[in-house]
């Protein structure tokens, strides 16, 4: 404890002196030192390292911050850390290197910049529903394996393409609009996601029964949230190659609570961004990225995840040995769950039933195609109207409901798909205008890749769900096209989703084709 309030008394006596200069913003880019993220490393930081050593609990140290000051580099923050820090500002040593490191860009957001979102309303949810069914079908009819089991998660590439919509201008801006939106602004979509996501992300007192420590069957009451959300953004640390307008990161951080950071993009800003999406998805989904390219300048991500058990879990005696026929003929050997639900859905096409989870906002419904329609067929012929349809034919009544145990992922990229939607400009250096986050002189940027990866558990408990969608951002003063996407139409046993019930709009929506025997 001595030696901690030597530190302290040392800091203050310096800045009384004045002995000490603060380092400029640009050298504080690099990340040492600069504990209070303000852009500069003064006599300000060593005083705030020093309380924070001291245990003082009136301050407040980010994890970033805390990164910037482990001053040796020995993964600890200790008195030797604010030892070095003192010695450096004084002049007498010279900043440990820290390449490599992503500094935080939004030190200087405040609170006030936070938007308020709007809830979803009839136009949100269309136009929602509608970018749901679309992204799915035209995924579908670009997969080459006919017999893939296919998910993605609408709301996590909703919400990737949202922040770089912010970014767009001009035609690149409209046809985004249009793919995401249907007749919305992108103003209205920011305000529509982020009242959406604070919504999911709102916890909730759920009431179910379980066993007491005594054997005793009771109430049991918690706070539960099963939705988790992040967002972030990389930015090569090359102003001149990218220069991020300040507007564009006050939106991405008001709307989409997204974290901004300056990075090298070498090996070691890919080991930032899987280790964000590995811990952002509860390690469901540990690797996205296996490298980034020259040309590449941004990266934008969201991860999305979702955990809950059913309102009423499987028992043993509702488990039993069952058959399940592959697209490819081929009868699998699979657990069959069984049970009595209450809510039957059908069109003219299909039947289905919804099951609920323990927090209500959520369920699964499962939707199985007609003996006479493919899974493929039956997909090819939804839109978002009928889907929102299908979903409000609920029908309370007695449903014996089977359905297999499952466990899959699924990757793939959008690019093809997104194109095929109707916004084939910003995926072209020729075409795209992202002037709204990059205005460096004579660079053109577009977006170079949109990775989506899913993952998807289903069994007796309840399940486990997570996305993650990554978005790169791409600039050059030379200009060419891309070699353009070969489209491939694809054929089919049923079709699922996780509902948010109170939007009645799917968080995932995936296919069921196959179901190989466990490795």
């Amino acid at each position: 404890m001595k030696h901690r309030k030597i530190i302290a008394i040392l800091s203050a006596l310096t800045l009384l002196a004045g002995s000490l200069s603060g380092m400029n913003a640009s050298a504080a880019a690099k990340g040492s030192g600069d504990i209070d993220e303000n852009g500069s490393v003064q006599i300000a930081d060593a005083i705030l390292l020093a309380r924070w050593i001291a245990e003082d609990t009136d301050i407040t140290v980010t994890t970033q911050g805390l990164l910037n000051a482990d001053m040796n580099g020995d993964e600890a923050v200790d008195s030797d850390d604010a030892a070095a820090l003192l010695s450096w500002l004084a002049g007498t040593e010279t900043a440990p290197p820290s390449e490599g490191r992503s500094v935080d860009l939004l030190a200087d957001v405040q609170a006030g910049d936070v938007q308020k979102g709007n809830p979803a309303d009839e136009a949100f949810r269309a136009a929602q529903a509608k970018f749901s069914v679309d992204l799915l079908r035209e995924q579908q009819s670009l997969e080459s394996d006919k017999e893939k089991n296919l998910l993605v998660s609408p709301l996590s590439v909703s919400l990737a393409l949202g922040m770089t919509m912010n970014g767009a201008k001009g035609d690149t801006l409209t046809e985004m609009q249009k793919v995401l939106g249907d007749d919305l602004t992108a103003e209205q979509l920011n305000s529509y996601y982020a009242g959406w996501s604070d919504a999911l992300l709102k916890p909730e007192t759920v009431r179910y029964l379980d066993y007491d420590e005594n054997g005793r069957m009771d109430t049991v009451e918690s706070q539960s949230a099963p939705v988790t959300l992040a967002n972030a953004i990389w930015i090569r640390d090359n102003e001149e190659r990218i220069h991020v307008p300040l507007p564009f990161l006050r939106t991405t951080a008001g709307y989409y609570r997204a974290d901004a950071f300056r990075a090298p993009f070498d090996e070691t800003t890919v080991d930032d961004i899987n280790g964000w999406c590995d811990e952002n998805t509860h390690h469901m989904i540990p690797k996205v990225i296996n490298g980034l390219t020259e040309q590449d300048v941004m990266v934008l991500a969201n991860a999305l995840t979702f955990e809950d058990i059913w309102s009423k879990p499987y028992e043993d005696y509702q488990i039993d040995d069952g058959k399940f026929t592959a697209v490819n003929g081929k009868v699998r050997d699979v657990k069959m769950m069984s049970s009595e639900e209450g809510t039957y859905i059908q069109d003219d096409k299909a039947t289905g039933f919804i099951k609920g989870y323990r927090d209500s906002r959520y369920s699964f419904a499962a939707v199985l195609p007609n003996e006479d329609v493919s899974l493929d067929d039956y997909i090819a012929s939804l839109d978002g109207e009928k889907l929102q349809k299908l979903l409000a034919s609920k029908e309370r009544c007695e449903v014996w409901a089977e359905m297999p145990e499952f466990s899959y992922d699924y990757s793939t990229e959008l690019n093809a798909a997104l194109c095929g939607l109707g916004m084939p400009a910003a995926f072209s250096p020729g075409t795209a205008d992202f002037t709204g986050l990059n205005d460096a002189e004579g660079m053109a940027t577009w977006i170079g890749r949109v990775i989506h990866k899913t993952h998807i558990e289903v069994c007796k408990s309840g399940t486990k769900a997570a996305a993650v969608t990554v978005i790169t951002l791409r600039a050059t003063g030379v200009i060419e096209d891309p070699p353009q996407p070969k489209y491939v139409t694809l054929d089919r046993p049923f079709l699922f989703m996780i509902l948010d019930n109170q939007t009645n709009l799917p968080l995932f929506l995936g296919t069921v084709k196959d179901i190989p025997a466990e490795p």
